[in-house]
């Protein structure tokens, strides 16, 4: 069952980043910069540097640095020194960013819907803690081979 289940998310992961392709295509934006682009939205106000979404979110250092570059390029984010420290560069988030907004929620509220069409409510209460609890697991494990 244990390998059927791997495969199993292996293929939801390749179709959800198709999906998100498709949704994000008129945006120019990727499934990684959407997503990205909606965890700053979500916490616009607070000051956010690339160091913190690589320790928030357990992205690499790379990906963080490469999505970023994207959102900029893209016009989507900007940079700006932080004051406190001269080797950190806060993320501001542009008009245009603030305007996509919309899209992007709704985007990802369509994709859960069709994901998740057909299961009960209570089986998918069910799912997310077991998800978030395979998460837990794969970070105390990434976190522990780190301290060796």
């Amino acid at each position: 069952m244990q390998r059927n289940f791997m495969w199993t998310l292996k293929q939801l992961h390749i179709l959800l980043e198709q999906y998100g392709k498709r949704q994000m295509q008129g945006m120019d934006l990727t499934p990684t910069q959407s997503i990205l682009l909606h965890y700053l939205l979500a916490h616009k106000g607070q000051e956010i540097c690339g160091v913190d979404l690589h320790t928030t979110l357990k992205i690499s250092k790379s990906s963080v640095s490469s999505t970023l570059k994207a959102l900029r390029q893209k016009g989507y984010v900007s940079l700006r020194e932080d004051p406190l420290d001269d080797r950190k560069k806060q993320i501001v988030l542009t008009e245009k960013a603030y305007n996509a907004e919309q899209v992007i929620q709704s985007s990802l509220l369509m994709q859960q819907k069709h994901l998740c069409e057909g299961i009960p409510k209570q089986r998918l209460r069910w799912l997310e803690e077991d998800l978030e609890q395979m998460l837990c697991n794969l970070k105390k494990e990434i976190e522990q081979e780190a301290a060796i």
